[in-house]
This record gives structure tokens, C-alpha cells and sequence, in this order.
């Protein structure tokens, strides 16, 4: 199948009729499963299940060749589109060479430690996420409203985003921002649908980088908050940007950094958490049990890495675990207390990587009222299948937090000028008389 041939309702349909697997298992296609992660970034879910039953291992030498082999078709085809001067077709094609090779490169670069990948890039996995580089900046120089690069820096260290800011957003006109956390493995290109999501608010957005992946030397740490206080301070410093009406929106462990972020920070005034772990919920016995099991079996079947390279396995024990949690647990370090401000939290119920359990604790803790919550029953982990609904719903709904007490624009006084056209003698040219009219007309 060629791609980009097959129809938005074929899309739907196909992933409408996946089955239910959640978990990490990267040769079955299914909702909550490994491919979770791309399936509201690819157009044709039929040539996405079609690769997936050509990959033999997640190895380097397997993995990378099948998915680069997709991008670079979708790469060819928008420079042949750009050619003939379809920019908006060229565009599409380079978004879903940008997503192929966001596969091939997964997932790297992860240089904080990991059971499925080593901190180091191998030449042929860094040569797809340069790939996956181009082919954003490629997409990315064709938007109305370009992308600026923005560098964060703290204590030595810095991470890159990408900010984007609403059409009319100005000195004059300051608009609400928020602050889009990427998770472990999605970087900031991944998340451009995201950065959409506020502009279409008429919020501007920033994404960056989380710490320990992509573009940035902050390591993954709880101390690591630091990056995100550091992108705030940015947001505020923009002319165009409303310092005061600032929001963060994280999905997966960009979840767990959006609570912890305003954790600690009161100029968050609102968020949208999908999958958020960190809160401080604990478990049961077997939750826990069954949470170190799929860990080693993950780390068991996925090595994302040179062939030949993975290290000797380790289940984790119980007491790592518990070690583990308790750095990043808002309950435990007496942080729960300082989310005050509104929340919207969605998940899927069958979550195999964050207990739905820390959602039910951050609803349980706080004020009585300002925070909103949906959990699928269908859905596993980030709630992907049900995106197209909770999206749009989350995107109104915090901008209507952000904008909150915000004085609506002024009705401007519009010259409206008409003309009375006279019925001309025979030998007489058409004489036009002007007729100028003041109206009241609210600015769009």
C-alpha cells in the first residue's frame, strides 16, 4: 500500500476495530499498546500495522532500516510536492516522515538510564533521529505561524523548545500561555499537535524537552523541576505573553512533571494532566508485584540498542521500588497541599505504566471544587483511543480558566463606506456618489 493513499474514515474505522493490549509488546498493534504513542500522528494506520509485521527484533540492525524506509518514502514525496508548490501536501508528507522516523529512533536520545536502551546513540539510530530532526524543521518552515527556538538554561545546564504564539498575540495584546512538558520517550516534535491544541485557544506554547531526553542536559531528577521554572520564567518575559495567565499540559511523564512543577510553583494557574504519575499512590501488594513484573518482561523482549549490547537483566526488588517512588511522591514530601489550583486529569482505566490510582488521589486531596477528571474504561494508558474527545474538551476548558476575569475587547468604531450607483444618461458616463456611514461593529 502506498502511503498517504488511505482515507481519514478508514483510519477511524481501523482504529476503532483494534483490540484491547495494553503493554509494551512492540510487535502487536492494539489500543493502549506500544504504538499508542503515534497513533493520532499517522494518517494510514493500514501501512503502520503493515510495517509492523515486517520488524524480526528491536534491535538496531532490525529496527531501524523498516521504519526509516517509510519516512524516507514520505520524506521524497514531500519534496516532490514542495516542488509542484503544494505546500500544505508537502507539509503532511513531511509530518509523517517526521513520525517514521520518530519510530526508527525511538527511544533515543534517553541518556538518563534505561532497561530497554543504552545512553548512546549508535551511528545508525543517530543518523534517524538527524532524520527525524530534518524532517520537522522541514514541516515546520512551511506554518503560517513558524516555530522560535528557545533555549532554557539553569545552573549550567540547558534543554530546547519550540514557541509558538497565537495570530495578533503582541505588546498590546497579551495572550495566556502554556507550558507543554514532554514524557520519557515523545520529544518536542512529536508534540506539535499539542502546541496546536492551544493555538487554536488563542493561547501561545511552549514545548520543550524533558529532562534526560532529547535536546537537553538536565538529567531525569525530581531536582530537575528546576527546567520547567526556568521555561516560565521565559513565558514570562515575552512582551506578548500574559506572565499571570500561565498553564502547563503533560501526558505521561510530562504528566508527572506538570503536577510536580506546580508542586512547586504558584504561577501555574491551571493544568491539563493526562496519565499522571507522582501523586504518592503506593498500591496494593499485587499492583506492585504486577508493576516490577511487566518491567522485566519489557526489559526482557525490548532492547533498543546494538545488537549484542544489551546488559545482564535485573528484576527489580521491592524495596528499589519503594525507594524509587518515594523521590518522586508529592503525598510522601507533604507537596499534595500546594495543588490548588484547577486540574483537568484523564486517563484510560486499564493502565499497565501509572495506577489510576494517583488521578483518584489528586481528586481526593485539594479544593472542593475546580478540578474535572475523565477515565476511559475502553482505553489504557494516555487515553488514545478517546483523544479526539478529551482533546478539544481539555484545550476550552483551560483556556476558559486562563481567561477568567479577562475584560472582553472593545466594540472599535469601523468606517463602513457604501456607494449609490445612478442610472447614467445615454451620453452621460455613471456617476458614483460616495456615501460614508459610522457603525458599531465588534473587531473579529
Amino acid at each position: 500500500m502506498k502511503a498517504g493513499q488511505q482515507g481519514t474514515k478508514d483510519r477511524a474505522a481501523i482504529l476503532a476495530s483494534l483490540p484491547m493490549r495494553s503493554g509494551e509488546d512492540p510487535f502487536i498493534v492494539g489500543i493502549g499498546g506500544f504504538y499508542r504513542r503515534w497513533f493520532n500522528l499517522i494518517d494510514d494506520m493500514q501501512l503502520l500495522i503493515d510495517t509492523v509485521a515486517k520488524i524480526k527484533s528491536t534491535e538496531d540492525e532490525d529496527w531501524v532500516p523498516v521504519w526509516s524506509a517509510v519516512g524516507a518514502e514520505y520524506e521524497k514525496k514531500g519534496d516532490a510536492l514542495l516542488a509542484r508548490k503544494d505546500k500544505p501536501g508537502a507539509r503532511q508528507a513531511y509530518v509523517q516522515a517526521k513520525t517514521y522516523y520518530s519510530l526508527a529512533r525511538f527511544p533515543s536520545p534517553y541518556w538518563s538510564g534505561s532497561s530497554i536502551c543504552p545512553p548512546d546513540m549508535s551511528p545508525i539510530k543517530a543518523q534517524s533521529y538527524e532524520d527525524y530532526l530534518r524532517c520537522y524543521r522541514k514541516s515546520a518552515a512551511l506554518l503560517p505561524d513558524q516555530p522560535e527556538v528557545i533555549t532554557v538554561t539553569k545552573n549550567g545546564m540547558k534543554a530546547t523548545g519550540y514557541l509558538r504564539l497565537p495570530k495578533g498575540a503582541s505588546k498590546t495584546n497579551k495572550v495566556p500561555a502554556v507550558l507543554v512538558m514532554c514524557g520519557a520517550d515523545m520529544y518536542k516534535e512529536d508534540r506539535e499537535k499539542y502546541a496546536e491544541g492551544a493555538l487554536s485557544q488563542g493561547m501561545a506554547a511552549l514545548v520543550v524537552d524533558a529532562p534526560g531526553t532529547g535536546e537537553t542536559t538536565f538529567p531525569h531528577a525530581p531536582e530537575s523541576v528546576v527546567a520547567w521554572q526556568a521555561a516560565l520564567d521565559v513565558l514570562q518575559k515575552r512582551p506578548e505573553i500574559d506572565g499571570n495567565r500561565i498553564g502547563a499540559f503533560g501526558v505521561s511523564r510530562g504528566g508527572l512533571w506538570v503536577i510536580r512543577l506546580a508542586a512547586h510553583d504558584a504561577r501555574i494557574k491551571g493544568l491539563i494532566a493526562c496519565a499522571p504519575g507522582g501523586a504518592g499512590y503506593w498500591g496494593s501488594d499485587e499492583e506492585r508485584a504486577e508493576l516490577r513484573a511487566a518491567a522485566y518482561e519489557r526489559a526482557k523482549t525490548n532492547w533498543f540498542g546494538p545488537r549484542g549490547t544489551r546488559p545482564p537483566l535485573k528484576e527489580m526488588t521491592e524495596e528499589e521500588q519503594r525507594k524509587e517512588f518515594l523521590r518522586w511522591s508529592l503525598k510522601d514530601q507533604d507537596l499534595l497541599k500546594n495543588l490548588t489550583m484547577p486540574m483537568y486529569l484523564v486517563n484510560g482505566k486499564i493502565d499497565h505504566l501509572t495506577p489510576i490510582g494517583n488521578l483518584y488521589m489528586l481528586l481526593e486531596s485539594g479544593p472542593a471544587d475546580g478540578r474535572v477528571a475523565r477515565v476511559y474504561p475502553d482505553d489504557g494508558h494516555i487515553a488514545t483511543k478517546n483523544e479526539r474527545e478529551w482533546g478539544p474538551a481539555s484545550w476550552a476548558w483551560l483556556r476558559g480558566v486562563l481567561t477568567k476575569g479577562m475584560k472582553p475587547a472593545k466594540p472599535a468604531m469601523k468606517r463602513v463606506i457604501s456607494f449609490t450607483v445612478t442610472k447614467p444618461a445615454k451620453a452621460k458616463p455613471v456617476a458614483v456618489k460616495k456615501v460614508v456611514k459610522k457603525k458599531m461593529v465588534a473587531k473579529k
